[in-house]
C-alpha cells in the first residue's frame, strides 16, 4: 500500500520538524500496512524557485536517510520505502511550466496539485483543462475535501467533470459525517486515490489504513484495491491522457 501523500520530510514545511518525527511518522505508516510513501512537501512558486525547493528537499532527505541508517539493521529494513515529490500550489500558466518535470511524483508524469482556497475563477478551470489536453504533466487535485466547504458547488462539479485525477483525504473516512460523501464519490469512480496528507504524530497524523479498511469494509475490497493500485501507479507510471 501506497501513501502518495505526506509531510514526512523534516523540516521541509508544516509537517516533521525533526528526523526522529519524520522516522516515527514512517514507523506508524507500516505498522498500518504501508509499504511505500511518497514525500511530498510543499511547493510555492511565489516563495522559492524549484533550484531552491529541490536543494532542500535534497538536504532533508539526506538527514532522514543517515537517521535511518543507525537504525538496527531489522527495523531498517522494515521501514516503507519511500519516493519524492511535491504538493504544489497553484500558480497561473501552469501549463507553461516547464519546472513541474522535477515535481512530479516518483518516476511519473503525475503531480500533485494544491489549488486555490479562495474563490475560484473560471480562468482556473480553463487553464486546467489545457493543462490536461497536453497530456505532458498530469495534475493530482489533492485534497478535494478541503474544498467542499470554501467553493460552490457548481465549480466541484465542473472539476470533477474535466475528468482530471482526484485524491481525498483518508481522514475524511473516518468521520461520521463526512464518510457517506465520500464514499458515494468512490462508488461512482469520481477519486483516484486516498492518502494520508500526513503531517505530524498527533494533528493530522498517517491514516491511511484505517481509511482503507472503512472502504473495504462498507465497498467491498475490490474498490479497497482499485484505490490502492492507483495509489501505487500514480507514482511509477508515465501516462499520457
Amino acid at each position: 500500500m501506497t501513501d502518495s501523500h505526506t509531510h514526512i520530510l523534516p523540516g521541509m514545511d508544516d509537517g516533521a520538524r525533526d528526523v526522529e518525527t519524520s522516522l516515527e511518522l514512517l514507523r506508524m505508516e507500516r505498522e498500518q500496512g504501508v509499504d511505500r510513501v511518497v514525500f511530498t512537501p510543499h511547493f510555492y512558486r511565489e516563495k522559492e524557485d524549484v533550484s531552491s525547493f529541490l536543494s532542500r528537499r535534497c538536504e532533508a532527505l539526506s538527514r532522514l536517510e543517515a537517521a535511518a541508517a543507525q537504525l538496527p539493521a531489522r527495523e531498517r529494513v522494515a521501514l516503507p520505502r519511500w519516493e519524492l515529490g511535491a504538493e504544489v500550489a497553484w500558480m497561473p500558466n501552469l501549463a507553461d511550466r516547464e519546472e513541474l518535470k522535477d515535481l512530479c511524483l516518483g518516476q511519473s508524469n503525475y503531480f500533485l496539485l494544491e489549488l486555490p482556497f479562495t474563490p475560484w475563477r473560471d480562468q482556473m478551470i480553463s487553464q486546467l483543462y489545457e493543462l490536461l489536453g497536453r497530456g505532458q504533466f498530469i495534475p493530482v487535485i489533492a485534497h478535494l475535501d478541503r474544498y467542499w466547504d470554501k467553493q460552490r458547488k457548481e465549480q466541484i462539479e465542473q472539476l470533477l467533470h474535466l475528468g482530471v485525477p482526484i485524491q481525498l483525504s483518508a481522514n475524511i473516512l473516518l468521520k461520521f459525517f463526512s464518510r457517506r460523501k465520500a464514499l458515494q464519490m468512490i462508488q461512482q469512480g469520481q477519486i483516484f486515490l486516498l492518502a494520508s496528507d500526513c503531517h505530524s504524530l498527533h494533528h493530522r497524523p498517517p491514516n491511511l489504513g484505517p481509511a482503507v479498511k472503512v472502504v473495504a469494509r462498507k465497498l467491498g475490497w475490490r474498490q479497497a484495491r482499485r484505490l490502492c493500485r492507483w495509489a501505487e501507479d500514480v507514482s511509477s507510471k508515465r501516462e499520457e491522457l
